[in-house]
């Protein structure tokens, strides 16, 4: 329900998708709301896309109220949404906001794991409808056509996207129109106009090509291993050990590693193709053993590798490394009651920050070093940016190296849609070996 009212007047009630009070400011409609992400209730101008100044329409100001909701949901990723639960009658008029709101909410709650947690698919859907949002959100659901999302993709083509990922943003688009079809809110001649936009073709679109994943020298990786804390140099270590990806190497918990045999293998609790019922298991071998062994010592149920312990270490690491005595005045000053702390585990993003800032110290250091020598720094003496998703492809080049194909494919989990349960034994039998002989 939203409020109508004028300054020192009793508000009017009115049937409305927007919370707040809208009331009448000199002659213009302004909105009284804490929108999502804001702690407190402020007033703002209703001001139509493309004005100057608020408006004095009273159904523009209820638009642009709405609109301006389904901004701010969104910015805050969608939290709210997914929290309210779905409304029994839907708005008469939809717009792509509106729609955006609806569909973010219901991502929210679709994609999730076996633990209700929100899976990486509703964070790449929210990145995928950020320019409806700034671009046609006051436009009607039922009139995005074929021309609007081919609008749509060349925006996306001039952020330099490449083009496999401008085509997995449109099916993204065309996804949410799917699902708004089968909850009637967009008649089903929309959804069917949007899948006559063809996919780009290679070497026939402005869109780039884009590089493929590969591995990264392990030269390379040890060089970045020196500046990183010992919690995330275990990581990196362990996950060129094993071939495991990130995502998994992350949910490490003692609970989830059976220790009875030679070879250790690791369930984890989630990973990619669980929701095609598959099952993955890590094998980890005596290297890959040595290397965990410390990180287990801990509750069954706790994360083995926690963001709060390499927080430790890097301050030990600083205190050693000063120069100067600590003054009484410095002796402690951490805020009593921060806003945010370390998270009981690293995630993927924090895993990739921590292993960026690493490598940008170690060029930082090479650098360094052949100033003091007098001279320039080689680009070849380097580290080249890498990510963690290439140690994983490291390790593959290895094992195939060593083993064949065959024992890379089942060390690394891949499958296809034709293997067997059969196949998928004679699988476990060769990634153990393979952890027995390498890792």
């Amino acid at each position: 329900m939203i409020a109508l009212a004028t300054y020192g007047g009793r508000p009017m009630r009115r049937r409305n998708q927007v919370p707040g009070c809208i009331f009448i400011n000199h002659g213009r409609y302004w909105w009284r709301v804490t929108l999502p992400g804001e702690k407190k209730l402020k007033a703002r101008p209703l001001i139509p896309d493309g004005g100057a100044f608020a408006t004095d329409d009273p159904g523009v100001a209820e638009q642009v109220a709405r609109d301006m909701y389904a901004r701010a949901v969104f910015a805050a990723g969608a939290t709210e949404a997914s929290r309210r639960p779905r409304r029994e009658k839907r708005p008469a008029v939809l717009t792509m906001a509106a729609l955006v709101r609806e569909y973010l909410g219901y991502a929210r709650t679709y994609y999730v794991n076996q633990d209700g947690e929100s899976t990486g698919e509703a964070g790449r859907i929210e990145i995928a409808l950020r320019p409806l949002i700034q671009h046609c959100p006051s436009l009607l659901a039922e009139h995005f056509g074929p021309l609007a999302l081919k609008e749509y993709r060349q925006r996306i083509i001039e952020a330099d996207l490449c083009r496999s990922y401008v085509n997995k943003r449109v099916n993204m688009v065309r996804r949410m129109f799917r699902w708004a079809v089968e909850e009637q809110l967009v008649p089903p001649s929309v959804f069917h106009g949007l899948q006559a936009v063809m996919g780009l073709r290679r070497g026939r679109s402005g869109a780039r090509e884009g590089e493929p994943v590969r591995s990264i020298a392990e030269g390379w990786v040890r060089r970045t291993m020196q500046f990183l804390p010992p919690t995330v140099a275990a990581m990196v270590e362990l996950q060129m050990l094993t071939g495991m990806r990130p995502g998994e190497l992350c949910i490490i918990r003692p609970m989830d590693v059976d220790r009875r045999g030679r070879v250790w293998l690791y369930t984890p609790a989630n990973h990619k193709t669980a929701h095609h019922g598959h099952k993955r298991v890590v094998p980890i071998g005596p290297r890959g053993q040595e290397v965990l062994r410390p990180f287990l010592a801990r509750p069954p149920e706790d994360y083995c590798f926690a963001p709060d312990e390499a927080e430790a270490q890097r301050h030990a690491v600083m205190r050693a490394n000063r120069q100067t005595p600590v003054q009484p005045s410095q002796q402690n000053r951490r805020k009593p009651d921060p806003e945010k702390f370390p998270g009981d585990r690293y995630d993927t993003d924090s895993y990739r920050r921590a292993i960026e800032y690493a490598t940008a110290a170690a060029n930082r250091a090479a650098a360094k070093a052949a100033k003091a020598e007098g001279c320039e720094v080689s680009e070849n003496d380097l580290i080249p940016h890498w990510h963690p998703h290439q140690l994983r492809h490291t390790a593959a080049t290895i094992i195939r190296r060593e083993m064949g194909l065959d024992a890379a494919r089942a060390l690394l989990g891949h499958r296809s849609l034709g293997i067997t349960d059969t196949y998928a034994e004679l699988d476990q039998a060769l990634a153990v070996e393979a952890a027995r002989k390498l890792g």
